[in-house]
């Protein structure tokens, strides 16, 4: 059955999918900034420390966590539109849908629990209360499920969606920068086993970020087209300078 995508469809998405990235890394920029990441201090054994600095930039550290928020469900929202754009009965675009689905889903609770140490369990510690184990136990359990969440949108995710897109709107140089986002999600879990989130694991996100911002940019510039689904057709004309 042959299916057209328009022009507008293709917009919409490529607009959401930069919005919800953006998003996503100027929150990370200002937890960046101000030093109010959980990681550093999980790993280093100064979770204290990160909690006398969540409560002296409680700004800060509260807008890394809504704009994670907003950002994540801006992602997940944009792949799976997204993910329309393609052979909308292949295996690889209900992975795709099921990844930003899933992962976006994992992460307005992940967040929200992270933001409760912040607001609630960091201000307890400054003012002297035995806090500190019960906030580290959480950190660890919100941030393990984050960097999951974090691997199956950023690399299962980008990779299905690419796949999935490769005969329509999605460019040669494109698909090829998804496999290395998929080769930096596996190299991100081992990091996130191996408690190493802050060298390891982190290598997925400017590979990644930067994908969804680039595909977001191609998706806005795609004129549409009608596709089989199911049928394995050459990529379009756009895709021929890749």
């Amino acid at each position: 059955m042959a299916t057209t995508y328009t022009s507008n469809q293709s917009r919409i998405a490529g607009w959401v999918v930069l919005a919800g990235t953006i998003t996503m890394a100027a929150g990370a920029a200002i937890g960046a900034s101000f030093g109010t990441f959980f990681d550093e201090s999980l790993e280093a054994g100064t979770f204290g420390e990160f909690l006398t600095n969540a409560v002296t930039n409680s700004g800060a550290a509260k807008a890394n966590m809504w704009l994670s928020i907003f950002g994540v469900l801006g992602i997940g929202l944009g792949g799976v539109l997204l993910s329309r754009l393609g052979d909308r009965n292949s295996l690889a675009t209900k992975t795709a849908r099921f990844s930003f689905t899933a992962g976006a889903a994992a992460g307005i609770v992940l967040f929200p629990v992270l933001l409760g140490v912040i607001e609630e369990l960091a201000p307890r510690y400054v003012a002297g209360e035995d806090v500190e184990t019960t906030a580290r136990a959480i950190a660890y359990i919100g941030m393990t499920a984050d960097w999951i969440a974090t691997v199956v949108i950023l690399g299962l995710g980008v990779a299905t969606l690419a796949y999935a897109g490769r005969n329509t709107w999605v460019p040669r140089w494109l698909y090829r920068w998804s496999l290395l986002a998929a080769v930096a999600g596996v190299v991100s879990m081992v990091g996130t086993i191996m408690n190493a989130r802050s060298t390891i694991s982190v290598i997925i996100l400017p590979v990644a970020m930067t994908w969804l911002i680039a595909a977001g940019i191609v998706a806005i510039r795609y004129q549409g087209n009608t596709v089989e689904e199911g049928a394995h057709r050459e990529f379009a004309d756009h895709s021929a300078a890749g």
